[in-house]
C-alpha cells in the first residue's frame, strides 16, 4: 500500500525522499539505456571489448542526459511536491518519470526500426507521410522487445518509488541540502560536456548511433535545424558571387545556369543501334541498394547475385555516390541534376521551377515516357516532379490495376514481385524510342513480403556459397529479414531482365541501375556508406564491359547521358543548363575530381565533396581509396571546400528566393566536339592528399603467420619524416596479441612504397581477430601518419581430431 500522510510530525523524517526518488529515476534511466544499447542491431558479431565499450558509453549517455534534464524535471515537479502529500507525490513523480522514460523508449524503438536516430527530419514530412513510414515498421515483429523496453524501466521506477517514500529517517537537513546542491551542480556541469563525449571512442558510425541517447540526439538536431538558415536576402545579395570557378558573369538570379559543355565520355563504349534511331532508356531505381552489400568485393559480402553477374557485362562504377541519404531528392538529382533546395527540390511549392530534365528533353524529341512505382508517388511529391517533367504515364499505387496483390505486411503498397509483373505486362506495348523508369520499394521497412520463407532458405544457401567469416554470418542471421529481402529484390530484377531480353527493342536499349541511397538498417561503418551506391550501365550496344574507379554521383548521370545521346545518336541537348553535375568520371583507377553537395535528410545540413576533400559539420575529411573518410586538419583545404559550399548555398538561396532556375527555356543544339569542357586529369592517389599514410593493405593468413602487404604513401611536396611500418594484431576481446615492424623508411616527395611484413600468430589463435597498420615514429612509437585500423582477420577454428 502507498504511504499516507497520517501525521504531520512524520513529514520532516520524509523530506529526504526527493534524493531517493532521483536515485530511483537514475536507476530506471540507466536500465533503459542499457537495454536499448544491448538490443540494437550494431552489436551483432562485434568483439567483446567493443560491446563493453558501447554499453559503458550508453550508460554514460543515459546519466548525461538525465543530469542535463534535471533542472527542467524539477521545475515541473517542484510546485506539486511542495503542496502534495506522500501518496500524491508518488503519483506526480511516477507520472512525470514514466512520461520521461516512455519518450526515450519511443525514440529508441524508432532507431531500431529505422536504422538511424530520429531528428529534425520528422518535421520535413507531412503527417500522412509520417504515418505511412511508421506503418511500415517492424514493431509487431518484436513484441518481447517492445514490452521490455517500455515496461521494465517503468516498473523499476514504480517499485523504486515505493521504497523511496518509505517512512524512514534521513540524514540531517544541512547534509540533505548539500547533497541536493551537489546534484544540481552536477546537472549544470553536464551542460559543459558535449553530446559526442565518449562516442568518438567507438570505431563505427553504427556503434556511435546505437550508444548515444536518442532524446539528446533529437534535441540537438532539432536545435541545429531551428538555428539553420541560408544566407538572409540582404546578406546574400551583398555577398553575391560565383557558384563555381567558371560562373563569372552569370545572372545572379539564376547562378546555376551555364553553357552545357559536358564531354561525351561514354560514346566510345557504345555501338550504333540496328535501326538507326536513338536507343531506348530504362532506368531502374532500387530502394536502399548499397555498395557495401552488393557488387564485386562488397565489404559485407554481396547479396545480389544477379546484379553481380550483370556487373561483369556492364560499365560498373565502384565508387558511385547518391546525393541524398533518403529518397526525397533522388528523382531531381538523377533525372534533373538539380540542387537540393531546402528540403529537396520536389518539396518546393507548385509549380516546380522549369528545367531541362531527362523526361522533358527526350519527350520533346519523340520519346514515350513511362514511370512505374509500387507505392503512392505522392510521397516526397515524386508525382509532382514527374508531372512537371511531362511524363505521359505514371503507374503507382493509385492506378496499379486489377489482378495484383498488395503487400499485407506493409503500408507502402505492392511488393517488388508485383511491380515487376506489372511492368512486364506492359513491355510488349512500349513503342521505341521510350524512356522507362521503375522504382522498387521492398528493400524498406518492414522487410516483409509474401513468400519470404522461400527467400530465407535461399539466404542460407547463399551464405554457404559466400563463406563469410563467422562474425559476419552471425550478423546476417540476426537480420535475416533484411538480407532475404535483398535477395528477393535481386531475383525480381532477374525476372525483369529475362522478360526484357525477349522484346524486339531490347537490342537497342540502354539500362541504368542504381540505388536511391544505402539502407540504414544494416549497421553503417562509415558515414559515407549512406551515400555509397552502385551504378551499372548495361546494354547490348555496349562494346565491352569495364569496372570504373572514378568517383561520380547521381548529379553526373544526366549530363553524361545527354552527351552520349547527342554525340553518338544524333539527339540534341540544351545550349544552357542549371545542372550541377559535370559528367561521369570513367577513370579506371580511383580518382575524384568533381564537386557536388550531399544532404542526408530533408532537414540535415549540406555536406560537400570537392575533389578528394569532404566537408561535414565543419570537419574536413580526406576521401581515400576504398571510399573511406579520414579526418584531416588542413585549414587551407577546409577554406577551399567551404568556399565551394558557400557558393552552392548562395545559388540555392537564389532558387528559393526567385523560385526559378532559368529565365527561359534554353534552345536545343547539336553536340559540338570543339565546344566541350575538358575534364580535370585524374590525380594519382599518392599525390592527392598531404602527409604520410597507408593507402591499402592485403592480408594472407596462414597456419602460424599472417603475410601482410601495405602501401605507404607520401602526398607532400617534401620528403616524409622517418617512420617505421608497424602492424598490430588484436584478438576478439580487443587485446593486443603481437606486432611486427619493418626497417625505418623515409619516402621521397609524391612517392609510395610497398612493404612486406610477416606477423606471427600466437598458439591457438582462432576466430574474428583484426590487424591495424600505421606509420610509427621510430623514437616514440606513436602514429605519425594516417593508418588503417581494425582490418578484419578471420582465423579458422581448428577442427578437433577424431579419436581412433
Amino acid at each position: 500500500m502507498l504511504p499516507s500522510s497520517q501525521a504531520q510530525g512524520n513529514e520532516p523524517r520524509q523530506r529526504h525522499w526527493l534524493l531517493r526518488a532521483l536515485l530511483v529515476l537514475l536507476g530506471a534511466q540507466l536500465s533503459l539505456s542499457l537495454l536499448a544499447a544491448w538490443t540494437g542491431p550494431a552489436l551483432a558479431g562485434q568483439q567483446q571489448v567493443v560491446t563493453l565499450e558501447l554499453l559503458g558509453i550508453a550508460l554514460w549517455q543515459g546519466l548525461w542526459v538525465l543530469l542535463r534534464s534535471l533542472p527542467l524535471l524539477l521545475l515541473l515537479l517542484w510546485p506539486l511536491l511542495r503542496v502534495l502529500g506522500p501518496r500524491r507525490r508518488w503519483w506526480a513523480f511516477a507520472s512525470v518519470g514514466t512520461l520521461w522514460l516512455l519518450l526515450q523508449a519511443a525514440l529508441e524503438l524508432f532507431f531500431q526500426q529505422a536504422g538511424n536516430p530520429l531528428g529534425a527530419d520528422l518535421f520535413g514530412y507531412s503527417w500522412q507521410e509520417v504515418t505511412t513510414t511508421l506503418a511500415g515498421a517492424q514493431v509487431d515483429r518484436l513484441p518481447g522487445l517492445t514490452l521490455l523496453l517500455w515496461l521494465l524501466p517503468c516498473l523499476l521506477l514504480w517499485l523504486g518509488l515505493l521504497w523511496a517514500l518509505r517512512d524512514t529517517p534521513g540524514g540531517s537537513a544541512p547534509r540533505r541540502r548539500a547533497t541536493l546542491g551537489a546534484v544540481l551542480g552536477a546537472s549544470l556541469l553536464a551542460w559543459l560536456v558535449p553530446l559526442s563525449a565518449g562516442l568518438t571512442w567507438l570505431p563505427e558510425q553504427a556503434l556511435r548511433e546505437q550508444a548515444c541517447n536518442k532524446l539528446a540526439w533529437f534535441a540537438a538536431d532539432l536545435w541545429r535545424w531551428q538555428q539553420r538558415s541560408l544566407l538572409p536576402v540582404a546578406q546574400a545579395q551583398a555577398q553575391a558571387g560565383p557558384v563555381d570557378a567558371d560562373s563569372a558573369g552569370r545572372d545572379p538570379q539564376h547562378p546555376f545556369v551555364r553553357a552545357e559543355r559536358t564531354p561525351d565520355v561514354l560514346g566510345t563504349h557504345f555501338a550504333a543501334t540496328s535501326d538507326g534511331r536513338a536507343p531506348n532508356i530504362v532506368l531502374i531505381l532500387v530502394e536502399g541498394l548499397g555498395r557495401s552489400f552488393s557488387g564485386p568485393e562488397a565489404p559485407l559480402g554481396s547479396f545480389t547475385p544477379f546484379l553481380d553477374e550483370l556487373a561483369t557485362q556492364s560499365l560498373y562504377f565502384d565508387n558511385f555516390l547518391a546525393n541524398q541519404g533518403r529518397t526525397f531528392a533522388v528523382l531531381p538529382s538523377l533525372l534533373g541534376s538539380l540542387p537540393l533546395a531546402e528540403e529537396g527540390f520536389s518539396a518546393l511549392p507548385a509549380p516546380l521551377p522549369e528545367h531541362p530534365g531527362l523526361y522533358r528533353l527526350l519527350g520533346g524529341q519523340g520519346y514515350q515516357g513511362v514511370f512505374y512505382n509500387g507505392t503512392d508517388t505522392a510521397f516526397d511529391n515524386e508525382r509532382g516532379y514527374l508531372q512537371s517533367q511531362g511524363v505521359e504515364r505514371i503507374i503507382d499505387l493509385t492506378n496499379f490495376g486489377p489482378g495484383y496483390e498488395r503487400n499485407p505486411y506493409s503500408q507502402w503498397g505492392y511488393p517488388d514481385a508485383e511491380l515487376v509483373s506489372r511492368v512486364i505486362a506492359d513491355l510488349p506495348q512500349l513503342q521505341p524510342p521510350f524512356v522507362l523508369g521503375m522504382q522498387t520499394i521492398s528493400m524498406h521497412t518492414s522487410y516483409r513480403f509474401p513468400g519470404q520463407a522461400h527467400w530465407r532458405q535461399r539466404l542460407d544457401g547463399h551464405l554457404r556459397q559466400l563463406r563469410l567469416p563467422a562474425s559476419r554470418q552471425q550478423a546476417v542471421q540476426a537480420q535475416a529479414d533484411i538480407y532475404s529481402t535483398i535477395l528477393y529484390t535481386d531475383g525480381q530484377l532477374q525476372r525483369f531482365f529475362a522478360a526484357a531480353r525477349q522484346q524486339p527493342w531490347h537490342a537497342n536499349t540502354i539500362y541504368l541501375i542504381t540505388g536511391d541511397h544505402r539502407l540504414p538498417e544494416i549497421p553503417i561503418g562509415e558515414h559515407i556508406e549512406r551515400y555509397h551506391v552502385p551504378l551499372l550501365i548495361h546494354s547490348p550496344l555496349l562494346r565491352q564491359p569495364a569496372r570504373i574507379g572514378g568517383v561520380s554521383s547521381h548529379l553526373d548521370v544526366l549530363p553524361s547521358l545527354m552527351a552520349l545521346l547527342s554525340a553518338r545518336y544524333g539527339l540534341q541537348r540544351p545550349a544552357q543548363t542549371p545542372w550541377l553535375g559535370r559528367g561521369l568520371d570513367l577513370s579506371p583507377e580511383f580518382s575524384s575530381t568533381g564537386h557536388f553537395p550531399f544532404k542526408q535528410t530533408k532537414t540535415s545540413a549540406e555536406e560537400y565533396l570537392d575533389g578528394r576533400w569532404w566537408l561535414r559539420d565543419g570537419q574536413l575529411y580526406a576521401l581515400e581509396k576504398g571510399m573511406r573518410l579520414t579526418a584531416m586538419d588542413d585549414p587551407a583545404a577546409r577554406a577551399q571546400v567551404q568556399a565551394r559550399l558557400d557558393a552552392y548555398q548562395r545559388g540555392n538561396h537564389a532558387l528559393l528566393q526567385h523560385h526559378r532556375l532559368m529565365a527561359a527555356p534554353s534552345p536545343l543544339q547539336a553536340y559540338d566536339p570543339a565546344q566541350v569542357e575538358q575534364r580535370p586529369e585524374p590525380v594519382p592517389a599518392s599525390q592527392a592528399l598531404p602527409g604520410l599514410g597507408v593507402e591499402d593493405v592485403s592480408l594472407q593468413p596462414g597456419p602460424a603467420t599472417v603475410r601482410l602487404q601495405a602501401t605507404f604513401i607520401n602526398g607532400d611536396a617534401t620528403p616524409s619524416a622517418w617512420f617505421v611500418p608497424l602492424a598490430v594484431l588484436v584478438d576478439e576481446q580487443g587485446n593486443e596479441r603481437g606486432e611486427v615492424s619493418g626497417p625505418a623508411l623515409q619516402l621521397p616527395a609524391r612517392q609510395r612504397q610497398r612493404v612486406h611484413l610477416v606477423l606471427p600468430l600466437p598458439p591457438g589463435a582462432a576466430g574474428s581477430w583484426s590487424v591495424s597498420v600505421r606509420p610509427s615514429d621510430p623514437q616514440t612509437g606513436r602514429a605519425n601518419g594516417r593508418g588503417r585500423y581494425r582490418l578484419a582477420l578471420e582465423l579458422p577454428v581448428p577442427t578437433p581430431e577424431k579419436a581412433p
